[in-house]
This record gives structure tokens, sequence and C-alpha cells, in this order.
């Protein structure tokens, strides 16, 4: 198979667009006398003439025309299918390993939003309660709930979370006073119980009420406590941090100006240093601030 010149085709087919080659030569930075000589080349190869030279410009001939209307498409594929693969060599994966309660109430809606905005990331997603190792482990990502301090682990925390009683808008119609929760079933994560201590205690409630039986239904997982909340099962302590956007929309309802500090916060660990931007972007967009400045 004898193809001619690749540089001879490119440089035909902007001036054969442009039906300049002044305007081909600016495109493609080279000189007009190189785009001739180009041309000339190609139109010895074909044995034909591809351009009538004209004062003010060129034009193409019928062949010319048959011709770029052959090279044109192929080019375009051409330059299509190597554009994929530089992207797909340019693609990072970073592997998220998180608690369910972040990643079912919070990242798994807003996972799609980040990766439009970064096309060139892929993500792996694991829900993991076990301690992650991050030392030697740079595409790696941990959110978890903990003080922050990890051994060998760099940590970056979400916008600050605090404790507040949420509910269904129509319980919250019944709740004139904190104490007012007796009536509706308490919302429990076995694992968070001391969320309900630490907000009983800001509410100024007797801590018995926490102890009541068959006053409260617990649950595995933090997510089983929302989506209770949400059908108008009872209350819970909500997360704001994880539930801002259940509250702007309206789904839940915090009906109480009171709210409390939780034992932790919500952290994405990394290993110290990180050097790939997937995981610097990562971490900016996660704690909502310009955290990294992205290498280039």
């Amino acid at each position: 198979m004898k193809l001619p010149p690749l540089n001879a085709l490119r440089t035909f087919e902007a001036a054969a667009r442009r039906q300049s080659f002044l305007l081909a030569a600016k495109e493609l930075h080279v000189s007009a006398a190189s785009v001739s000589r180009f041309i000339k080349l190609l139109e010895a190869d074909l044995n034909c003439s591809l351009f009538i030279r004209q004062a003010n410009g060129v034009r193409l001939t019928e062949a010319g025309q048959k011709y770029w209307s052959a090279v044109r498409p192929s080019l375009q594929t051409i330059a299509g299918i190597s554009q994929e693969y530089r992207r797909r060599e340019q693609r990072q994966t970073l592997q998220i390993i998180s608690i369910p309660a972040i990643a079912e109430t919070w990242l798994v809606s807003r996972l799609w939003n980040f990766q439009q905005q970064h096309k060139t990331i892929e993500i792996n997603l694991v829900l993991d309660d076990q301690p992650v190792n991050l030392q030697n482990n740079d595409t790696t990502i941990w959110l978890t709930y903990s003080d922050g301090h990890v051994f060998g682990a760099a940590a970056f925390p979400m916008p600050k979370d605090r404790l507040t009683l949420v509910c269904h808008p129509k319980i919250a119609q019944s709740l004139k006073k904190p104490d007012d929760i007796v009536h509706f079933a308490q919302l429990v994560d076995i694992d968070w119980q001391s969320d309900w201590y630490s907000w009983l205690k800001a509410a100024e409630i007797d801590i018995n009420y926490n102890n009541r039986a068959g006053n409260r239904i617990d649950f595995e997982r933090y997510s089983m406590v929302v989506n209770a909340a949400i059908a108008g099962e009872g209350v819970a302590i909500g997360h704001t941090a994880l539930l801002a956007t259940y509250l702007q929309q309206g789904t839940l309802v915090a009906p109480f100006a009171i709210d409390a500090a939780p034992d932790k916060q919500f952290y994405a660990l990394v290993a110290k240093n990180p050097q790939h931007n997937a995981v610097k972007q990562f971490i900016n967009w996660f704690s909502g601030a310009k955290v990294f400045t992205l290498s280039r």
C-alpha cells in the first residue's frame, strides 16, 4: 500500500478547507512556500492538479474536490481515534474506600458531578468500615469518621459537621418543643448512639429518654436511619455535613435551632504529600476548598 506523505495530506486538507495557501500556512505554523511545496509534491505523486492558482487565492479543481472529499473524513477519523487513545493514556484511577455513611448518604449522589468536572479520572468505590493502610498507596483515598489523626496519613475534613434533630416535615408540625419528640420513635444508628446523647444534652432533655424501651428503632447503617426519617418513621440525629442537600430540598427538616458538636468529623485521608493530580482534585472537591495547587 503506497500512501502519500501524511504532512502533504494534512497540508492539502488545510489549504482546501481554507481556500488559501497563506491561511493554511498560518494554521499549520509553517511558511506559505512550505505549503506550496507540499501541494506540488502531492500533485506530482497523484499526477493531477488539485488547485487552480488565482491572484486572490486558490480553488479546488474537480479532481481536488473529489480528493478532498475522501481525505478530510479520513484525517478526521485518524485525529478522533488518536485523541481517544491520548485521553485513555491520561486517565487516572482513584480507589476511594469509604465508610457506608459517607458513601450512601453523600458521595454516591455527587460522583457524577465530580466526574463531569474531571473526565480523565475514573473512580473505584469500595465500602468498608475497617482501617485502611495508606502508606505507599498514593492513589487511594479513605473517607471515614475519625479525629483525623492516622499514622502516615494526611487528613482533610469535610465542611464542618454538626448534630441536629431531623425528621419528615409532617412530624415537624407536631413538634412544638424538644420534649415533644417523646411521641415519636427514636431512629438510631447503633454505631453512633452517642450522637443522641450529645443532642439530648444540648436540648436539655432527660437523658433517660434515650433508654426508654419501645421508643427506638435500631439500624446497622446510617443510610437506613436517613431513609426511615424521610419515610416519616420517627426522628433522627442528622449530621449536617452529610444531610445538607436533604435539608435544603426540604426532604428532611430540622425543627429546632439546637445543635451539638459531634465526637469526630468526616475526613478524607490520603498518604502524606500526595503527588497525583487526581488525588489533589478529589481532596479540593471533597473539602470545598482549594487545599492543593495542581501540578502541571
